[in-house]
């Protein structure tokens, strides 16, 4: 496949063609979709774009932040061309290692006679390379996770689309369906994302499942003990000051 057989087929034929991408690993058009996608989507937002927003215009008492509008649209434009490529970076990182405790498949080396077809049906396909007489053929690679969930990010370029229809809209009526197909096309990258690594690493639906969420099911848990521990050094402290309190 081609840079636009890959964009066309998100869309219209993910699963096989996540099964290319994390086999030939197209990491660098992988940064281009990251790129490009963040950047379109963040400078089409009339919140950085609009003029006489109320988010960026001056009250009586308070600073003058409008002049904080030029400063928002360079710090989008370098966030979205080396932040978020870093960041998928983090996250191709993060999974790999879940992944593998979870006992994802990361090699596997099989005869050169042996067809791809018969390959894929013992789920250890992937990238073929030649050597000697035998053909390696390479799984779960942290590259071919990076340039899957690179591709998988695609589908949040339609909200640029949104962010300039929701330009004709009052502002209450933007808002609502802004974050109503930024839900949407979340969940879209999501699922995505989750084939990616069910693919990359010939792992099970629920395993797939296991290794996206469970970064964030660790940093909830740890939210919910901060919040508890928070909450019990508060009551020990309040308990001290009342019994320190004077009684009539």
């Amino acid at each position: 496949m081609n840079f636009l057989e890959r964009l066309y087929g998100i869309f219209f034929q993910p699963v096989g063609t996540i099964k290319e991408i994390v086999r030939e690993k197209p990491i660098w058009q992988a940064v281009v979709v990251i790129i490009v996608t963040g950047l379109l989507t963040v400078t089409s937002n009339y919140r950085f774009t609009m003029v006489g927003t109320d988010f960026f215009t001056s009250s009586s008492g308070m600073p003058d932040v409008g002049r904080l509008r030029a400063l928002f649209v360079p710090m989008a434009v370098f966030g979205s061309i080396f932040i978020a490529p870093l960041t998928y970076f983090v996250y191709a990182a993060v999974y790999h290692f879940l992944a593998e405790i979870l006992e994802g498949k990361m090699y596997a080396k099989v005869e050169d006679n042996v067809s791809f077809d018969q390959i894929e049906e013992n789920n250890a396909e992937i990238e073929q390379k030649a050597s000697g007489e035998k053909e390696e053929v390479v799984i779960g690679t942290a590259k071919g996770l990076y340039s899957a969930i690179g591709f998988a990010k695609l589908p949040m370029i339609f909200m640029v689309v949104v962010n300039l229809f929701v330009r004709l809209l009052n502002s209450r009526a933007g808002l609502i369906l802004t974050y109503l197909f930024l839900a949407i096309f979340t969940v879209w990258v999501i699922v995505l994302e989750i084939i990616a690594i069910k693919e990359n690493y010939k792992m099970s639906t629920g395993n797939a499942v296991l290794v996206y969420f469970l970064p964030y099911i660790v940093l909830v848990v740890l939210f919910i003990i901060m919040i508890m521990f928070a909450g019990a050094t508060f009551i020990s402290i309040f308990s001290e000051v009342l019994k320190n309190v004077p009684m009539q």
